[in-house]
């Protein structure tokens, strides 16, 4: 089960880190990611196809970042984590919240992805101005 600690410092990491970010490499930060995404989807019952593609474009594009990562590769690995479920009609998708449940604590499921984005980024930001600070009075 992944905590909070450690969802807030993958997701800080993948997201907050920089002007780009791309797909994990390890299974962990994946995890984190895909789950961070479907906190997100998970906001909505279900979607038809055209409004999780848009949906999870829109998610992608909300963190002021470029990135190589597409919609349909994004559900792909939601389906594949088992995230994300289809009916059987293969129409709608909606979260498989139980799915969340055994990866995250409790805590993380409640947690906003863009605000701690938003935090962890103001606190690099805090960081590199204090070393610029300490730089400057040497």
């Amino acid at each position: 089960m992944i905590s909070q600690e450690q969802f807030v410092a993958s997701i800080s990491k993948t997201l907050a880190a920089g002007s780009s970010f791309d797909y994990p490499r390890k299974p962990q930060d994946r995890i984190v990611f895909l789950g961070a995404l479907s906190l997100f989807l998970a906001r909505q019952a279900s979607y038809g196809e055209a409004d999780m593609n848009a949906a999870i474009a829109g998610w992608l594009g909300s963190f002021d970042a470029t990135t190589t990562l597409d919609h349909v590769t994004l559900r792909r690995y939601l389906v594949d984590i088992g995230y994300l479920r289809r009916d059987e009609a293969g129409l709608r998708y909606s979260i498989d919240t139980a799915a969340l449940a055994r990866d995250f604590e409790a805590p993380v499921l409640a947690l906003d992805v863009h605000a701690t984005v938003a935090n962890a980024r103001a606190e690099r930001e805090a960081r590199k101005l204090a070393r610029r600070q300490n730089g400057d009075m040497s």
